[in-house]
């Protein structure tokens, strides 16, 4: 039980904060110690007391009184500044404390702390400056509480358990027939794409109304695909084609070209009856709905798209079936949710609480039938059974708040919480709307911004900021996604995240474009974009007291940042707490001055090309948090991290850290360390040294595990009682010449059976300790064998019950796989004992020796969830596969030519939706033609995609490829000995046909290109030798062509001298005998949006080609002097332009003039390959520029250019980013 304040103000924790470290003895000390003026403080004590009584009555006055909400307002930079300057004093306390405890270490060790040594001598004057000023203003604020009216309030105080479990957000009240009503509109028959639009005001339940249909197992059974997207008020049409993309193929697209998008997105949708839901739509264009709908077109009648939004014009512009309008709930429904959320029970109040009903059923009457708003005051109410408390909140004069943008219920439930918690849930309006919040990350920004540092109890500072989640959780004000692709993220309510803004008032901001940022800003994001320049951050230096520097972007995407932001922008902003500079991949060191950020406690260096940290890191006595992971050019840490005293998290996962030093064991507060590098006798630190860590959460990888050889040093590691490693990575490095140390020491690294998820790599014993395999390890659901080359046998995995995900790679020695594996114990097994009963996916690797897969003996099925099983680099294998894996959906088979010739016994080829097959072209077996017995099936087969690559006795495509009705994708590498396709030729189903170095096969016969009707992207290279024409008209929806090294390629024309309206990527590379001729222009390609064109003969005069009428034309790749010359000189290229790629230009030596000036949307610039080009014409580049790449460009390379992002590349292929 927690005693937590009612309704705490806003500012009473800051300033809990403030008087606690007041009145600490150490504080104290340290100030008589340095002749700082006692007085002072004391003086600045006593009014802060006198303020803090008054708080509470302050911020319920604030309410209807201007005057009061000012005061709160500059009282709250008033305590701020007085934090900051508190802050500074304890930190010179903190370094004198860390100093004095080095006083016997080499002179080295106080060279560390040179950097900040003259500024603190002559510092302590100007405190009791500061001091004095700070006591000054502050009393001014205690004088005008009394000429506002500000009283003592007695603050309430109760008992209540912090809420340890996520709360159900999926139950609805009230909204049974509207789900009816819809999701008859979603099981209709026929009709193109239907457009379901929710139409209603915010909070009443749009969202959540929408979930439910999308999860309803009926709804789930009738659609093919479904996907969600968030769209809020930013239409952005590329992120939302991104993201359907991604979720309905599980994959990640980098790309940021929108053409290409809606092309992958359109094929993936071809024939295929979808489900969308897109969120929360704000826009109401019709010319942008029209841009986002037109991929769905190809979609299979019956595919629907729900959208949800608060503009009745929205849902007027989209609507195909009529609009859904979703009206507030009743008086009583909204009572029955209330008292839901507020007794985990409708009928918990009527049978226990009577006198509640009656002031409960008035507070709903007051929730103006918002689902949101009945949550959040349940959320308050949990627990409450004081009828005073009820009739406190009934009689609010919150239910009067004046911003029409925030309901008063909502605001009501922001009032009644505890003030350590207001200030977490104000640092959220940070994050924009739809930003998924990570629980773990959260937590760590709270501690760094110290809103955990005075919790009760002994808890840890990580684990009181996850109750503090869960808390905000519970009431609703954080709510939990419910898509299962997205699991434990979490996010606001649009609502919500404007109530968060504006009780955040100035103190946080998001930086978005056009923002008008307050120069008392303290908590700052911004959106991180691929080049980050200096003007963005210009007003930054005004920003004196800023506290969080958080870039929020993708964490695949690679960006740049201004290098006079890192060296001289972010060491001026000496109050930082939180800075982060992850995804900037320019970043390869941090200035010195990066040690006068001495208030640090979280730095996020990941995913830069950081290649050293600087000595001066090591002052940051405060830093709790550093983040290193992916930053794979780091080999070292800093040899006096020791000094971090405070540190708790080092994620150094994903680099080349080459030992730890010995300093890092002082690090008493380690709860994360996720990289241990095991030394030998002669550097490096024991294994036996994590042993002091006790705490240790989350993830650790022991590397160089081949140094330790005494087994005692194993045991004293002493990972079995470290029950938070929930992952574990053991890694030899070496595979060890003795074997029985390495299995005793393998044996004594047993951890807890809290473990999820376990990496063993390069062990070389013989056999692998019987613990794992256990069904102890109940919690284990990713296992990773890797190198273990001296293994013989595997352990009875099938007895690990929750195990999903399962690879083992390089057991070279293993021949035989069979009962052990399955864990039958003396070659039976119990007849209810049914292997891997959990396992989804399945992969054996390199696994040169083994020759056959028994099968399980038994009425029990292994693997009875499995749905993929990929074989790489197994030659020897002839053994059975499982057969019968009913779930299975994906297999891949990868060098394994000798298991492709046995018969067809699998019972599941049929139900297979993704196939690969690659052959051995190093194998020395027969080249004789190998019969592919084990995947030939003449039954019908549900196949979706099909990859062939590196096959050199393949003849003809197997039969479960052709005959396939729902083949779409077909890719087809290195198969020198197939020549032909089947009479009848491919499956017309074809939406993507790939074929890449079969140079003998003939290509598809011109008189069936009409039939492949769904074909929207081909492409060939160094393939198809017979095919020397090409009429771009005939594939009727081709969208993207590729074509590149086929050499008897000699025309590419257009039969019929008529528009071809679907083409929109065009690619010709390497083509020496074609002469490319376009008619009468090529402005019978109006949708070409992207043409790349490089070794190829041009016949026709370019002036004729049209190009500068090509207006959706946005990406031009052109090559060769004459070409390049005419094209600009000319002005003989649209002004659509976005990005424009210059390769082999031999003899020009400048392009001189403006001949880019006029290309008003040109953002990236490119020149490749071009060595006698010297110099651009740099004062009549575009505006619009953001971007200058040179690559391999020596004379340019020597240049500079001071007013452009320039990323420059050497001959060698060595490439120095350089963003100004």
């Amino acid at each position: 039980m927690a005693a937590t304040l009612v309704g705490g103000a806003f500012l009473s924790a800051s300033v809990q904060t403030i008087m606690d470290k007041l009145t600490s003895s150490e504080f104290r000390d340290f100030v008589n110690n340095k002749k700082l003026n006692m007085s002072l403080l004391k003086q600045l004590e006593t009014t802060l007391l006198t303020l803090h009584a008054v708080l509470d009555d302050a911020e319920n006055k604030q309410i209807n009184n201007r005057a009061v909400k000012q005061w709160l307002d500059e009282l709250k930079d008033a305590i701020f500044d007085a934090e900051d300057l508190l802050n500074q004093i304890s930190y010179d306390s903190l370094r004198c404390k860390v100093e004095n405890s080095n006083t016997k270490s080499e002179n080295i060790t106080g060279q560390v702390w040179n950097f900040l040594s003259s500024p603190f001598q002559n510092l302590y004057g100007e405190i009791n400056s500061q001091m004095k000023n700070m006591s000054g203003r502050l009393q001014l604020f205690a004088q005008q509480k009394d000429i506002l009216g500000l009283q003592t309030m007695s603050g309430r105080v109760f008992l209540r358990t912090l809420s340890s479990s996520i709360v159900d957000q999926s139950f609805m009240v009230g909204r049974k027939n509207d789900k009816e009503k819809l999701i008859n509109m979603l099981l209709s028959d026929g009709g193109n794409i239907g457009i379901v639009p929710i139409f209603g005001m915010g909070g009443v339940g749009k969202t959540t109304l929408a979930q439910l249909l999308y999860n309803d197992k009926e709804v789930q059974g009738h659609f093919d695909v479904k996907a969600w997207v968030c769209v809020s008020e930013e239409f952005d049409v590329l992120r939302v084609c991104r993201t359907l993309l991604e979720s309905i193929t599980s994959s990640v697209w980098e790309s940021d070209n929108l053409d290409f998008l809606r092309v992958k997105l359109k094929q993936n949708l071809k024939d295929k009856r979808f489900l969308f839901v897109l969120d929360d739509v704000w826009n109401d264009s019709y010319s942008d709905w029209h841009e986002l709908m037109t991929p769905f077109i190809d979609g299979k009648s019956g595919s629907r798209v729900i959208i949800t939004t608060r503009q009745q014009k929205v849902a007027e512009v989209t609507h195909t079936f009529p609009i859904h309008k979703l009206e507030p709930l009743s008086d009583q429904d909204c009572w029955s949710l209330l008292s839901k959320h507020a007794f985990r029970s409708e009928d918990f109040c009527g049978r226990k609480y009577l006198s509640l009903e009656t002031i409960g059923r008035k507070i709903a009457k007051k929730c103006c039938g918002l689902p949101i708003a009945a949550k959040t005051l349940g959320g308050l109410l949990r627990s409450k059974v004081d009828a005073k408390e009820w009739s406190t909140i009934l009689n609010s004069d919150i239910w009067n708040f004046p911003n029409d943008n925030v309901l008063p219920a909502l605001h009501l439930s922001y009032q009644y919480l505890p003030s350590h918690l207001k200030r977490c849930f104000a640092y959220c309006s940070i994050f924009p709307k739809g930003y998924f919040l990570e629980r773990d990350q959260m937590a760590l920004l709270w501690m760094a911004e110290g809103f955990l540092e005075h919790s009760q109890g002994k808890k840890a500072m990580e684990e009181v900021g996850d109750d503090y989640f869960v808390e905000l959780l519970s009431r609703s004000l954080i709510q939990q996604s419910n898509d299962v692709s997205v699991r434990q993220k979490f996010f606001m309510h649009d609502l919500v995240s404007d109530l968060a803004t504006i009780v955040s008032g100035k103190s946080c901001c998001r930086g978005e474009h056009g923002s008008n940022i307050s120069v008392n800003v303290r908590h700052l994001s911004y959106n991180q974009e691929e080049f980050d320049i200096f003007k963005k951050f210009e007003n930054f230096y005004d920003f004196k007291g800023l506290r969080s520097f958080l870039p929020l972007g993708i964490w695949w995407r690679q960006s740049y940042l201004s290098k006079k932001v890192v060296d001289d922008l972010i060491p001026s902003l000496i109050r930082l707490h939180v800075l982060s500079l992850s995804g900037y991949r320019n970043i390869t060191m941090l200035p010195d001055s990066i040690g006068s950020l001495v208030q640090l406690r979280y730095l996020d260096l990941s995913n830069t090309r950081i290649e050293s940290l600087p000595d001066t890191i090591c002052n940051l006595c405060y830093l709790q948090t550093l983040i290193l992971s992916y930053c794979n050019h780091l080999v070292e840490l800093p040899v006096h991290i020791g000094k971090l005293i405070n540190l708790r998290h080092l994620n150094i996962n994903w680099t080349n850290i080459k030992e730890m030093p010995i300093e890092i064991l002082g690090l008493e507060n380690l709860q994360i360390l996720t990289n241990f590098v095991a030394g030998n006798k002669k550097e490096g630190l024991s294994v036996r040294e994590l042993g002091k860590f006790p705490n240790l959460h989350g993830k650790l990888c022991i590397q160089k595990l081949h140094n330790v050889i005494d087994v005692v040093e194993a045991y004293d590691a002493n990972l079995k009682s470290k029950e938070h490693i929930e992952e574990l990575v053991l890694r030899w490095g070496e595979l060890t010449k003795d074997s029985q140390t390495a299995k005793a020491v393998f044996d004594a690294l047993q951890p807890s059976t809290n473990l999820k998820k376990l990496s063993i790599e390069f062990y070389g014993g013989t056999s692998i300790p019987c613990w794992l395999g256990d069904s102890s390890f109940s919690n284990m659901v990713t296992l990773f064998i890797s190198n273990c080359t001296y293994c013989m046998t595997l352990p009875p995995l099938g007895q690990l019950p929750s195990l999903k995900d399962l690879t083992i790679r390089g057991m070279t020695t293993l021949e035989t796989i069979g009962a052990e594996f399955y864990g039958m114990v003396g070659g039976g097994s119990s007849s209810s004992f049914q292997p891997f009963p959990s396992l989804e996916i399945l992969k054996f690797q390199n696994m040169l020796n083994w020759k056959e897969w028994l099968p399980f003996v038994s009425n029990k099925i292994p693997f009875p969830r499995l749905k993929c099983l990929r074989l790489f680099e197994c030659p020897k294998l002839i053994g059975c596969l499982p057969s019968h894996c009913f779930s299975i959906e994906q297999i891949g088979i990868y060098g394994c030519d000798l298991l492709l010739a046995i018969p067809p016994t699998l019972n599941w080829i049929s139900s297979i939706k993704v196939l690969t097959i690659e052959g051995d072209l190093d194998s020395q077996e027969s080249t004789e033609r190998i019969q592919w017995s084990l995947i030939e099936t003449d039954s019908p087969c549900q196949l979706q995609r099909a990859s062939v690559r590196c096959c050199h006795t393949l003849l003809s495509l197997p039969k479960t490829i052709l005959s396939s009705t729902f083949l779409q994708h077909l890719e087809l590498y290195n198969l020198p000995y197939l020549t032909a396709f089947p009479a009848d030729c491919l499956p017309t189903s074809l939406q993507l046909l790939r074929i890449i170095d079969c140079e003998n096969l003939t290509f598809l016969p011109p008189a069936m290109w009409h039939k492949y009707v769904s074909l929207m992207t081909l492409e060939l290279g160094n393939s198809c030798n017979t095919l020397t024409s090409f009429p771009l008209d005939g594939f009727p929806a081709l969208q993207s062509l590729s074509i590149d090294g086929c050499r008897c390629l000699e025309s590419i024309f257009i039969s019929n001298s008529s528009c071809i309206a679907t083409l929109e990527c065009l690619t010709l590379i390497d083509l020496p005998k074609l002469k490319l001729s376009f008619g009468e222009g090529a402005c019978l390609l109006p949708k070409l949006r992207s043409f790349h064109i490089k070794s190829v003969r041009v016949t026709m005069p370019l002036v004729k080609w049209g190009l500068q009428r090509l207006t959706a034309l946005s990406d031009l790749d052109i090559g060769g002097d004459d070409i390049v010359n005419t094209l600009l000189k000319e002005k003989l290229l649209p002004i659509s332009l976005v990005s424009l790629t210059i390769t082999n230009l031999i003899e020009m030596k400048s392009l001189k003039g403006n001949v880019f000036q006029h290309f008003s949307s040109l953002e990236s610039l490119h020149f490749l390959d071009c060595p006698g080009l010297e110099s651009l014409p740099e004062d009549t580049l575009p505006s619009s520029l953001k971007l200058l790449s040179i690559r391999k460009c020596p004379q340019l390379e020597a240049r500079s250019y001071a007013s452009i992002p320039t990323v420059v590349s050497d001959a060698r292929g060595l490439t120095e980013d350089l963003v100004l």
